[in-house]
């Protein structure tokens, strides 16, 4: 009987990790590592072979110098905005190209080396997107300025939310460090200039999930979070997307909206 009711309890966390797991938005960049934007962190994997100077030691120094290269690889494919890629970013200057290099080198250890039958070595790793001297404060210039309201005012009945989720399921949505919203005539309703840079460097622009039910349990977004539609994907990367003018209305009546704004208490639902 005990033993029975272990298995279940394991089963039934097993079935829970693996839930989670699929609920998070993830992708892969070129095959080089994984950027989870749910939990805004690059993954990659190094190895070296077999051989070499320095013996184990050496061979595990090779599999971290890989690392750093595919987790360099993997930060370049990473979407700034709805036009600029990490990659096209380190194009303008060799000090922006200097610090991304900098950056890279940020990354951990997960879990011990992994020793393969045929003599090489693996070792994962991973980086933060977000934090102190990480990527996001890097490529956006967080000046700490907010945004006056747009609309003056409130449309009837309107509720006081405390954060915002965007669904922009079915649009071919894709995640970026910096996304817009824009309202039909094309005014920013959320941008980088809404954040406080504090907020902006420790946390991000937004965070990214699959289900509404999952969006909704996140503390980013409260307790009584405004949920929209996205109406349509913008730019050429389509990071950016436009609300109805009604909605925008909505998230810019209530004076203590731009606080959650400032706060970037946004999750963005994609596919």
């Amino acid at each position: 009987m005990l033993v029975s009711y272990r298995i279940g309890l394991i089963m039934s966390l097993i079935l829970l990790l693996t839930s989670a797991l699929q609920a998070q938005v993830s992708e892969d960049v070129n095959g080089h590592g994984t950027i989870n934007w749910s939990d805004q962190v690059v993954r990659a994997v190094g190895i070296s072979v077999q051989g070499g100077v320095g013996g184990r030691a050496g061979q595990i120094r090779a599999a971290e110098l890989d690392a750093l290269r595919q987790i360099l690889e993997t930060i370049k494919g990473i979407r700034i905005n709805s036009e600029t890629t990490v990659e096209e970013f380190m194009l303008d200057s060799d000090r922006i190209r200097t610090q991304i290099e900098g950056v890279a080198k940020n990354f951990r250890r997960v879990g011990d080396p992994v020793y393969q039958s045929d003599g090489s070595i693996e070792l994962t790793v991973e980086m933060d997107i977000t934090g102190q001297g990480m990527l996001l404060e890097r490529v956006i210039y967080g000046d700490g300025e907010t945004a006056a309201p747009l609309y003056d005012t409130a449309p009837p009945g309107s509720s006081v939310y405390t954060g915002l989720i965007v669904d922009a399921r079915g649009l071919g949505v894709r995640p970026a460090l910096a996304p817009v919203i824009k309202d039909e005539a094309g005014q920013v309703i959320y941008g980088e200039r809404y954040v406080e840079r504090d907020w902006l460097i420790k946390h991000g622009m937004a965070e990214y999930a699959k289900d509404l039910a999952t969006a909704r349990n996140n503390d980013r977004v409260g307790s009584n979070p405004l949920v929209i539609k996205a109406i349509r994907a913008e730019g050429s990367n389509r990071t950016d997307v436009t609300v109805s003018s009604q909605n925008a209305a909505l998230l810019h009546a209530v004076e203590r909206h731009l606080t959650f704004l400032q706060q970037a208490r946004v999750i963005f639902l994609v596919d």
